[in-house]
């Protein structure tokens, strides 16, 4: 399932952030706007990381459409190794790679593609977006993300923040890599985006039969 809350305006910039779903989870994903901070869509559903991949294309391409620019797509490359392989095979223009600062230096280079969630990013991730709900940065119109928020708590034993017994947070992760990604990719002009589109278009040709 897919929610659109607004149409995405020419040359805006979107980022997506993406929690692919392992073991009966759900896949999900949410774009925000760098123009406007606010969630313009929300994916759900209980689609394979594979998969995946063929959504978040097919999703980058209807708002390069509307926008004249790719979407920067970062899926959690803990598990969505399969997203982000599948993503490359389509010759997807705008993946995520983490900033030096936020990977190790002995990381093999495909592991740098997508976002990586481990005990140095999670706490990072959850805090910058704990800290963007209250001081009312980011605004978020999904009843989906908010019914996830409300049930997003710390656990009484380990201190770790998560989603409460029989409840899911996958909506809450994708977020909060989206905030990353707001945070982190570099504002397109127009002209960048011109030339990232005539470099797709030029690899899609190379390789079509």
């Amino acid at each position: 399932m897919i929610y659109l809350y607004r149409q995405p305006e020419l040359h805006e910039q979107i980022v997506i952030g993406s929690d692919p779903g392992e073991g009966g989870d759900y896949s999900t994903f949410v774009a925000i706007s760098k123009k406007y901070a606010d969630v313009l869509m929300v994916g759900q559903s209980k689609e394979e990381s594979t998969q995946l991949g063929f959504t978040l294309n097919s999703v980058g391409i209807w708002i390069k459409n509307k926008t004249q620019i790719f979407p920067t797509v970062g899926p959690e490359n803990n598990v969505g190794s399969a997203t982000i392989a599948r993503l490359k095979d389509l010759n997807y223009p705008q993946i995520y790679r983490m900033p030096s600062s936020f990977v190790s230096t002995t990381d093999e280079e495909s592991l740098k593609y997508g976002w990586s969630t481990n005990q140095a990013t999670r706490p990072k991730m959850l805090d910058d977006l704990a800290l963007a709900i209250r001081q009312q940065v980011l605004k978020i119109p999904s009843k989906q993300i908010i019914d996830e928020l409300f049930t997003f708590i710390r656990h009484v034993r380990t201190g770790k923040p998560q989603a409460d017994s029989g409840c899911h947070d996958d909506l809450v992760i994708a977020l909060a890599i989206a905030w990353q990604l707001y945070q982190t990719v570099t504002v397109q002009n127009p002209e960048t985006a011109r030339r990232i589109l005539l470099n797709n278009k030029s690899m899609k040709s190379k390789w079509s039969i």
